[in-house]
Formats: C-alpha cells, structure tokens, sequence
C-alpha cells in the first residue's frame, strides 16, 4: 500500500503525466474494483474524460477532470498505479488500463484485487466511503503540537499503535510508517495513549512529522517508477531478527488488531506504567477496560 511519502513522490508526477490528457478508451479488466456513482456504464464515464489535475487526501488520489467528474483511488494493500509509454509491454495483474491521447496509459494493477476506483461528481466526492471522514492531515499547518494532544486526550484507551494508525484522527498513516515513527519516538506499539506524558506526547508529534519528510526524502532520492514501492530504507518494519540499527537489540514482530508490528524491545520497552490502572484514574470503581 503507497503510504503518504510514497504519495508525496506519486502526486506531481501524475499531475505531469495526466493534465491535460484526454482518455480514449477504458479497458475493465476487473470490474470489482470500480465503484460509480453515476448511472451510466464505467467504461462509457470514463472514455473521454480529459484530466485538469491530481491531488491528495490521506490514501486517495483524485484525479479531478474537466467535465466534473472525479476519478478517486484507493490503491489499498497492494494496488498500484503504472504510466504505461507507447511501445511498453502491459504489467501484469491489469485491473483498469485508460488509453490516452498521447499514446501512454495510465494503468492499474493489483494482485489481489482490493483496490477500489470511484467515479463520483466533483460535488458529492464525500459520498465516497472514507474519503468524507478522515481526520486531520497530518502534513497540514493545523496538525500542532496542541491540536495532536487535545486529539490524544479524545483517545486516552486506544493503544497507541492503534490510536496513530486510525485515519478517521490522523490522516493518514500506514502500517509501514507507523512502525517507524514508534521506533523513532521509542515508545512500544501497545502503550496506551493515556500512559503518555505531554512531553512524550511531543516527541511522539515530532516522530511522526520527522519521520513522514525523512520517508518523503527517502523515496525522492531513489526515484524510481511510481509503480515501485520503494521501503529499503525502513529501520525495523519487516526487519523481524535483524539487529536494531540503534542499539544492536533483535528487531521483533508482534500483532496489533491483526496487523503485524516491528519494533525494538529494547528501545521501545513494554514497562507496567505503560498499562493504566483504570480502577485508580476512576477514582476507586472496579473494571478494567480492554485497550481499544
């Protein structure tokens, strides 16, 4: 799944590829993926669409058009987009394929076939599920150290992993980054967000802003093709047995709510302050609550 900095690096070069480019046919090879909300068939929506631009809010992509009517993807777990030039061969596990009129395609691929490709008037783009309800962007002026910690404090039960993973709060970060920012902020992926200090809560603000331009000028500095998924410079994530790169220890894996994690015990230690004696903080009541 592209994370943020993967689609910091896809975004300008969509726009370059696509602005101003006409579609001449649509070819569905796999109509699971697309979702219209416009009551005509997808194939005929799309032919002739001419692109004006492409822009960005958390997962999705919107390539917005000048009829009105937006192309908005999820690429999801393992869909990725492809520029296709005249004379290429087509990649493999071809979902949608748009023939343009300078010769290139912009295609989709996806092995397993989760994407998802809505096709929505510009107007009613937050009736596309998800798309209307994420949270702060995390890359904006108004993701502060205090908006971040009025946030923390609306989710005081949520494991942290949880709590920075859940882009109807923070929009977005992905598993692969999450991991990183954790390692960078040394704090253990199933602390609570209640057992964090307002000066943790900082450092856990500036790993994620850190860690998200660290990525950014990862995958800058590579330049590859946006179909490539670009992670050689992650620190712990699917670094499960490796040593640490900080302090030597053996990078583990564990799962949070079905989601593998990669972090550093040593680093980021799992410690009894970590778990909230909630009959304590209600004040003598009995009960403890699941972490969420």
């Amino acid at each position: 799944m592209p994370e943020l900095p993967d689609l910091l690096y896809i975004q300008p070069r969509l726009q370059a590829a696509l602005t101003g480019r006409r579609v001449i046919t649509a070819q569905i090879r796999q109509p699971i993926i697309l979702r219209s909300f416009i009551d005509r068939p997808p194939a005929e929506v799309l032919e002739g669409l001419a692109f004006t631009g492409v822009s960005l809010r958390g997962p999705f992509i919107r390539l917005a058009t000048s009829s009105g009517v937006d192309i908005i993807v999820n690429l999801m777990l393992a869909g990725r987009l492809h520029i296709q030039e005249p004379g290429d061969r087509a990649p493999g596990h071809l979902c949608l394929s748009l023939a343009l009129d300078n010769g290139t395609r912009l295609n989709l691929c996806d092995d397993e076939k989760m994407a998802k490709v809505y096709l929505v008037r510009s107007a009613e783009a937050s009736s596309v599920p998800r798309y209307g309800s994420q949270g702060i962007d995390v890359l904006s002026g108004a993701f502060t150290e205090e908006a971040f910690a009025a946030l923390a404090a609306q989710h005081r039960r949520k494991q942290v992993r949880v709590f920075i993973n859940d882009h109807t709060i923070l929009s977005a970060i992905g598993n692969a980054y999450a991991d990183e920012i954790l390692w960078e902020a040394r704090i253990h992926p199933k602390s609570l967000v209640a057992s964090l200090t307002p000066a943790r809560l900082v450092d856990l603000h500036r790993a994620i802003t850190g860690t998200l331009a660290w990525g950014a000028a990862a995958v800058r500095e590579a330049s590859q093709p946006i179909h490539v998924k670009v992670r050689e410079h992650m620190r712990v994530r699917n670094r499960h047995g490796e040593p640490c790169p900080r302090c030597g220890s053996t990078i583990r894996r564990e799962g949070v709510r079905g989601h593998d994690v990669f972090f550093c015990p040593a680093c980021q230690p799992a410690t009894r302050r970590h778990f909230i004696d909630w009959q304590a903080a209600r004040g003598g009541h009995a009960g403890e609550p699941p972490a969420e």
